[in-house]
């Protein structure tokens, strides 16, 4: 097994503690770090492949990340250190068994610290997407995955913003992948400025997520 960890970054302070903690994880498989960054000022990376990015948005972050891949592996994690390297394993682990294995906050098990208004937002989407969707998943907002490549390779992505895993579970549903969710724990920001909270760019990608709910479900995108 070889294991691409993806890392769609802007301006994160915590990317290369966050590097030496997933290098730990990470010792008893063969694995590559890629960052792909769109900060203001190109950052110092240590012990990982810098990509600067070209286009814009997460999830595009992570289709440009894909073209300089090795792995037949790919994990897909925030950079702000709110997903623990630690529990990368427990997504390996359920990767031969099944295509796509996501982290999930809300199973026996799983954990998060956001605030209770953060905890509200989110329900709201995750029961918008799973009505709608059919999922059946309990975290199909989740940013934390482990996807085999060929699922990737095999599927027509066309992600808006930053819920990309929703669009692989989605598609991949129906080309008969095979989904898990595994508990993680979901940590607050481990520093920096959180990129979205109550505000009118908060409610902008909440629309956008509708948005893209409803496209998906029509065959849209």
């Amino acid at each position: 097994m070889q294991v691409s960890v993806l890392i769609p970054t802007k301006d994160e302070p915590y990317i290369n503690t966050l590097i030496k903690e997933l290098h730990k994880s990470l010792n008893p498989w063969s694995h590559e770090i890629i960052v792909i960054d769109k900060s203001h000022t190109v950052p110092e990376i240590q012990d990982a492949k810098l990509v600067i990015q070209e286009s814009d948005g997460l999830g595009n972050a992570v289709l440009e990340g894909l073209e300089h891949a090795h792995g037949n592996i790919i994990v897909l994690m925030d950079g702000d250190g709110s997903h623990r390297p630690v529990d990368v394993p427990k997504l390996l682990e359920k990767i031969g068994e099944y295509d796509i294995v996501i982290g999930s906050r809300f199973i026996s098990g799983g954990k998060t610290e956001d605030k209770t208004h953060r905890r509200i937002i989110s329900w709201f989407f995750r029961m918008i997407a799973n009505c709608i969707l059919n999922l059946d998943v309990t975290d199909p907002m989740s940013g934390f995955s482990a996807v085999k490549r060929s699922v990737y390779e095999s599927l027509n992505l066309r992600p808006l913003g930053y819920k990309i895993n929703m669009e692989i579970m989605f598609k991949g549903k129906k080309k008969g992948y095979k989904v898990h969710e595994v508990p993680i724990i979901f940590l607050g920001r481990q520093a920096g400025k959180s990129k979205v909270g109550i505000s009118w760019a908060g409610l902008a990608e909440g629309f956008r997520i509708i948005r893209y709910v409803f496209e998906l479900k029509l065959g849209l995108r």
